[in-house]
């Protein structure tokens, strides 16, 4: 029987097999069309600027006339604006395709968690991450899949795997029902994000979500370009990623044990040493191979910790503005945080410095956050948000 529950683990399936089937390679796509490293970056920092100048916004909407309608509005037209990017263009072009398909693209993941929350609060024997790991068996299978057909025939094929997915998820949102409060609770919409970003706690979790965002992005958006630095080809890229993909699984599966067994703070000072280590390893090995080994942290390193950030932004903000907070942090992390960890990452390599050495940089940066994170968190009660 095709349940909620169900069409959910289908929706994670699909949008993730869309995010894996781009958004890794976007940057090697766009280095073989004869972009500069500051071009790559003001392209790739696109879909983060639209993170964050419109998603909280997106979300406020979400809330107000329901999570349901925007999500099936969004993959219909992220699917459409992925197939710009089949034609020919200039870098003019280029950022322009780039934010008609962000607008819609970054909204998929948080209305979907909104909804996945809504669904685990009126079914509590359903959690957060045993939903959420259909998403990294949809990136796990699409990234072998995709590296295979970028061999034979080339990086364009990534925008077309991105659409077929999201028309498919299209037509599985329009079944889905919409988890909403009572509209009539919600607040104005400036109200709402005030009010959100009142809670001391929640503005140190986004600001330590902020810098990781800022060493992590490297990983996202530059992966390919390193390992065929160290010698890879497109199809062990596509290994490196579907391996990523499968070691969330267990993370996901389990998240929910573990956060109650060590509680919020101690289960995010592990993802975030699981960060550090795993950013330092990158800048040390020279063998492909070496570096897919690297991604058994990835689990604890990026599953874990996001787990921890969505509960966590969950039990901190009221159910009605489920959507403004999940949406606030996606704005931070894929917004804020991947603009500047993209100009970053753009500049170094301008000036010669290898993906690696800058994966150095960042571990370094991700261990000064841990220790931050140590003094300031106090997560008090935050493991009832945990179902």
């Amino acid at each position: 029987m095709f349940s909620q529950a169900n069409k959910v683990r289908a929706l994670y399936f699909l949008v993730f097999s869309c995010t894996a089937s781009w958004l890794p390679i976007f940057a090697d796509h766009l280095k073989a069309q004869g972009l500069t490293g500051i071009e790559i970056s003001l392209v790739l920092s696109a879909t983060p600027v639209m993170m964050l100048l419109i998603q909280p916004w997106y979300g406020v909407l979400a809330d107000k006339i329901g999570i349901r309608k925007c999500l099936i509005a969004s993959t219909l037209f992220a699917a459409s604006s992925f197939l710009l990017f089949l034609l020919q263009g200039n870098f003019i072009f280029l950022i322009g395709a780039t934010i008609a398909m962000s607008v819609f693209y970054n909204a998929l993941q948080p209305l979907l968690d909104s909804v996945t929350l809504g669904l685990v609060q009126e079914q509590p024997k359903l959690n957060y991450g045993s939903l959420r790991l259909a998403g990294a068996a949809g990136w796990a299978f699409t990234g072998i899949t995709v590296g295979y057909f970028i061999t034979s025939i080339n990086t364009s094929v990534i925008f077309i795997a991105s659409s077929l997915s999201l028309f498919l998820a299209f037509f599985i949102s329009l079944s889905l029902s919409d988890f909403r409060v009572d509209a009539k609770t919600i607040a104005p919409e400036k109200q709402n994000l005030k009010a959100v970003l009142q809670n001391k706690m929640l503005l140190y979790l986004l600001a330590a979500v902020l810098l990781v965002s800022i060493g992590a992005t490297t990983i996202w958006n530059f992966y390919s370009i390193y390992m065929k630095e160290i010698g890879a080809s497109a199809t062990v890229v596509g290994y490196g990623l579907s391996f990523q993909g499968l070691c969330e699984l267990p993370l996901f599966f389990f998240s929910a044990i573990i956060i109650q067994r060590l509680g919020i703070k101690t289960t995010l000072l592990v993802t975030l040493a699981a960060t550090t280590i795993r950013l330092l390893l990158y800048s040390w090995v020279n063998d492909p191979h070496w570096a897919i080994a690297i991604e058994l942290l990835h689990g604890i390193s990026w599953s874990l910790f996001w787990v921890v950030c969505v509960e966590s932004v969950n039990s901190l903000v009221p159910a009605q503005w489920r959507a403004t907070g999940q949406s606030i942090l996606y704005a931070v992390y894929f917004g804020a945080g991947q603009i500047a960890g993209n100009f970053w990452t753009g500049w170094l390599y301008d000036q010669q410095i290898s993906i690696g050495r800058i994966f150095m940089f960042n571990g370094l940066l991700v261990l000064v956050v841990a220790i931050l994170c140590s003094v300031l968190i106090n997560f008090k009660t935050q493991a009832k948000s945990v179902s």
